[in-house]
């Protein structure tokens, strides 16, 4: 069989795509997706495949750095996937995020760029995130000197992120910068203790082993919840680990454990077996708290999403006599927050669990004016809300990726509130949904939000009026 060559090409980075690659032409004019590069930077580039008539490639070395390179923090950069952008400074990252907004908006959905607002760029870069999921495996991802070294067993075992590109192999992680260092220490610990007494770590190839996941999820008081998933119930095997483990670690205020005998890691259809400790985690966001339960859909960046909310409480400007829908609304975080300054919120989104979230965390700030409801928002009625609820002076919606239904840009038009809020994780899909509205809304202005530091995500809040 004849070997496959390899194309190399130097490569002038010239931006970022909407997805994070960085793009950029070679001095033939050749368009390449690098990974691992940024704008400003030359690269050696390997080019690994085209799709679309647009070149995939793999960055070889960098030739001559760009000036918004930095050196990244994690020694795990580049293998892991969870930090994309640790490589390119803070202040180029907002600039970055605010032109992936800004040109969507502009080339879609036609915004004036009078109305666009600065981004608001998050004020802790570093350990961030209020939870994360690390899987167990016995296949560790290896480097290419590992590969051709003789390894013990227990070198091979993970307990840590997937490779991307490779489900099959896990990147064990000693430090992580997204969630607390006594998040570190847990993991780590929990590792040692299960390789020290042999427990067999997952094999998804072979649905074989009996550690699958850890899950640790933390509040601002640093409290921290535990969740371990296994394939099976040990119930010596747990008494041996929580013998030590809040001994060691007192601020480990709950742990639940998780039995998944299925082929696939979604856990919510699973039952969640509280092992000891407090049901859920409690969080301040300004004046309300909410009760964060071990499947709760809760924000993941708690500082920076109470900047989100203020925003759009900002964008609503209620004086105390609104109705407020509050739709794709989760566990009500918005609406609950806004709950005070509205006469009365009226939630809905599809998943049933975060709509019994929503109304724990109602009861839970002594919210008699909140209601949510179990629906998809294009499947309501908007005759039944309007009969039961009244005509919304504000609706926030608050969608997944995949932007708007049809149909509910209909329920829209249909309403007619005079003011709506749009908080977006997608420039692309808002853009198109705005166009969408145009014939019935004008936009006042728009606010991007970085919600995740070092990474492309990047959140967009729109504020539009009722034509008049």
């Amino acid at each position: 069989m004849r070997k496959k060559s390899i194309r190399r090409e130097i490569v002038h980075v010239t931006g970022i795509a909407h997805k994070g690659a960085a793009v950029g032409r070679t001095a033939e004019g050749l368009v390449v997706f690098v990974d691992q590069a940024i704008p400003g930077d030359q690269v050696e580039v390997i080019l690994t495949k085209k799709r679309k008539g647009v070149w995939q490639g793999k960055t070889e070395s960098v030739l001559m750095p760009s000036p918004h390179r930095v050196n990244p923090v994690c020694a795990h950069f580049g293998i892991c996937g969870g930090c994309s952008w640790q490589h390119l400074n803070y202040t180029e990252q907002l600039n970055q995020k605010q032109t992936v907004v800004y040109d969507a908006l502009t080339r879609i959905a036609k915004i004036d760029q009078a109305l666009f607002e600065p981004i608001l760029g998050a004020s802790q870069t570093e350990f961030y995130r209020n939870k994360l999921e690390f899987t167990f495996s016995n296949k560790r991802w290896l480097t290419e000197q590992e590969l051709h070294t003789e390894l013990e067993a227990s070198h091979k075992l993970a307990l840590g992120f997937h490779r991307p590109g490779n489900f099959n192999k896990v990147v064990d992680i000693q430090k992580c910068y997204l969630q607390s260092d006594r998040s570190n220490e847990i993991r780590n610990f929990i590792k040692d203790f299960a390789v020290q007494q042999e427990w067999d770590f997952y094999n998804i190839h072979e649905q074989k082993g009996y550690l699958r996941n850890l899950i640790i999820r933390s509040n601002s008081q640093n409290n921290i919840m535990c969740i371990l998933v296994t394939a099976f119930d040990d119930q010596e095997k747990l008494d041996a680990l929580l013998e030590v483990l809040p001994k060691k670690f007192p601020e480990i205020v709950s742990f639940y454990k998780v039995i998944n005998p299925k082929r696939n890691d979604s856990l919510f259809d699973l039952n969640f077996v509280k092992v000891f400790g407090q049901d859920y985690l409690t969080e301040q966001m300004d004046h309300v708290n909410f009760l964060i339960g071990p499947k709760s859909f809760f924000q993941t960046n708690t500082r920076q999403a109470t900047e989100l909310y203020r925003i759009v409480k900002d964008f609503c400007s209620l004086k105390g006599t609104e109705t407020v829908y509050d739709w794709y609304c989760g566990v009500g975080s918005i609406g609950i927050y806004l709950a005070n300054s509205a006469r009365q919120i009226v939630g809905v989104d599809e998943i049933g669990e975060a709509i019994e979230d929503a109304r724990l965390n109602a009861d839970a700030n002594q919210l008699l004016n909140c209601r949510f409801f179990h629906s998809d928002a294009k499947d309501i009625s908007i005759e039944n809300l309007l009969a039961s609820y009244g005509k919304p002076d504000v609706v926030i919606v608050d969608p997944p990726r995949a932007g708007l239904h049809e149909k509910v840009i209909e329920h829209l038009k249909q309403l007619q509130p005079e003011t709506l809020v749009y908080v977006s994780c997608n420039p692309g899909t808002q853009a198109r949904d705005l166009a969408l509205l145009k014939e019935s809304y004008q936009v006042i202005k728009i606010k991007p939000v970085d919600l995740f530091p070092h990474t492309n995500h990047i959140e967009s809040v729109a504020l539009l009026s009722l034509h008049k």
